[in-house]
């Protein structure tokens, strides 16, 4: 079952926009007179907790996980709406660049260069940044310069110093203090990583957990999200 109360939504969302929630559920709280308990996890860990079958309301992870919830009765089917798309992006306890790198040149001239870098093992990200250095031909040449850590590790083993670069969603280097982004990886990799919303099947507040939904993904929030790394776009036709 569902676990609000007459007064109150649970939400379990994903560390990649961990930043931009905090900011925003108290927005919403002011307009609807809504709580929300926000719990915080990697995007599979979410995704695990509710195949688990971890009570909540409104759950936010990568959509391809949402596709296998809806498939095994775990959320309402007919609810599947876009939250973001976050570049995966490489942070450093550097002065900002003039331009953040995306080109496959320069950001494989970049990584070849790294003396260490580090990635978060258990999410999302870790595993799309491993995937993206076998695409670029990297993975037997970093093999001994990278540094698996657990969820919000890397930003901040990079702002002090023990490691040269930190692997993370767009948004999460931009909220960690003392690194800025100095690539992205190339757009033609398709490596972003993209995340949306349902609602557990047993939610018995929907009408309320409809409201944080429409209020995340609402256009008013668009430019906002961009300044903090966080994208919008549209799902995909859902694979048969």
């Amino acid at each position: 079952m569902g676990t609000a109360t007459n007064d109150r939504l649970t939400f379990i969302t994903a560390f990649a926009v961990q930043a931009e929630i905090e900011d925003l559920i108290p927005q919403f709280k002011r307009r609807h007179g809504i709580e929300v308990d926000v719990n915080y996890d990697v995007n599979p860990a979410v995704a695990r907790r509710v195949m688990d079958g971890e009570d909540f309301d409104v759950g936010l992870t990568n959509p391809w996980y949402v596709e296998e919830m809806i498939a095994t009765g775990r959320i309402i089917p007919d609810i599947h709406v876009p939250f973001g798309r976050v570049p995966l992006t490489i942070g450093a306890a550097e002065p900002e660049p003039p331009e953040i790198a995306s080109s496959h040149e320069d950001v494989h001239r970049l990584l070849s260069k790294a003396d260490s870098i580090a990635y978060t093992s258990i999410g999302t990200s870790g595993k799309t940044f491993l995937r993206a250095i076998e695409m670029m031909g990297l993975k037997d040449q970093l093999q001994d310069r990278l540094r698996p850590m657990g969820a919000a590790e890397p930003p901040i083993a990079a702002a002090k110093g023990d490691v040269q670069y930190a692997i993370a969603p767009l948004s999460r280097i931009l909220a960690a203090p003392g690194i800025v982004p100095v690539a992205n990886f190339p757009p033609e990799l398709g490596l972003n990583i993209d995340m949306s919303m349902f609602i557990h099947k047993d939610c018995h507040r929907r009408e309320a957990a409809l409201q944080l939904i429409q209020f995340l993904s609402d256009p008013e929030r668009d430019a906002y999200l961009r300044s903090h790394g966080v994208y919008r776009y549209e799902l995909s036709a859902r694979r048969a």
